[in-house]
C-alpha cells in the first residue's frame, strides 16, 4: 500500500459554544411546551443526543432517583454506549426528577422508549436539530449553534456552580477530569464571574501595590 508510511491527519474538533444561564432561560421560554422537559433534561444532565434518545423507561429508577445510561440510539439502531465510562448512573436533581415524572404521567404505557417520534421509534438527532432546536434558536433570537451544545452548557454551568469536578466528569462520562478543564476552562470565568478580580482584590487588600 503506497500510503502506509503516512499518518492520517487529525480531525479538528468543532469548537464548543455553550449557552449562558440567561440564554438557557430564554430558550426554555420559547421552546414548544411539549419539548420543554426534553430540553430541561438535556441542559441539566449533559447527556449526549444518542444517550437521551436511547433512554427506555426501564432505565429510569424513580425510587433511587437515578438515570441509568445503558444504550445509545444511532442511525436507527440501538447500540452500546460510546465508552466504558459512558455506562453510568446519573443522579436526578429535583428539576430533572420532576421532568421525568411529568413525562411518565403523560405517557400512555410508561414502558418502552421515552422520547419517540413517528412509528414509536426513538427520536432522530437530525429531526430534533432541524425541526425543533434551530427554529427555537431563531424564535428566541439566540446565536446559531449545534444542539450538542446542551452538553457543553451543562458542563460549564456545573463548573460555574462549583460542583465537584469528579462528579461532573462522571456525569458526562469522561475518563478523567483533565478533559473537563481542557475543553471548558475558557468559558468558566465568564459563567462564574470569576475573571481574576477576586485575586486582584485580595492582593490590593494586602496593600502589595
Amino acid at each position: 500500500y503506497p500510503l502506509r508510511r503516512y499518518k492520517a491527519l487529525k480531525e479538528e474538533k468543532a469548537e464548543s459554544n455553550p449557552m449562558t444561564i440567561k440564554e438557557v432561560k430564554v430558550f426554555l421560554s420559547q421552546v414548544a411546551p411539549e419539548w420543554k422537559d426534553y430540553f430541561i433534561i438535556r441542559f441539566w444532565t449533559g447527556m449526549r443526543s444518542c444517550e437521551v434518545h436511547g433512554l427506555d423507561w426501564c432505565h429510569i429508577d424513580f425510587a433511587h432517583r437515578l438515570i441509568r445510561i445503558r444504550q445509545n440510539w444511532v442511525n436507527g439502531e440501538v447500540c452500546d454506549v460510546k465508552t466504558p465510562k459512558s455506562r453510568r448512573d446519573l443522579k436526578m436533581c429535583d428539576t430533572v426528577y420532576d421532568a421525568f415524572k411529568r413525562l411518565y404521567d403523560s405517557s400512555d404505557a410508561g414502558t418502552g422508549f421515552i422520547f419517540t417520534g413517528k412509528h414509536g421509534l426513538p427520536l432522530d438527532t437530525h429531526f430534533v436539530s432541524k425541526k425543533i432546536w434551530y427554529p427555537t434558536l431563531i424564535k428566541a433570537g439566540l446565536k446559531r449553534r449545534r444542539a450538542y451544545e446542551t452538553r457543553h452548557t451543562a458542563a460549564v454551568l456545573h463548573i460555574a456552580a462549583l460542583e465537584n469536578p469528579i462528579y461532573i466528569s462522571q456525569m458526562l462520562g469522561h475518563s478523567d477530569t483533565r478533559l473537563l478543564f481542557d475543553v471548558y476552562a475558557p468559558y468558566v470565568a465568564n459563567a462564574a464571574r470569576n475573571d481574576g478580580n477576586a485575586f486582584d482584590q485580595l492582593m490590593r487588600n494586602e496593600k502589595l501595590i
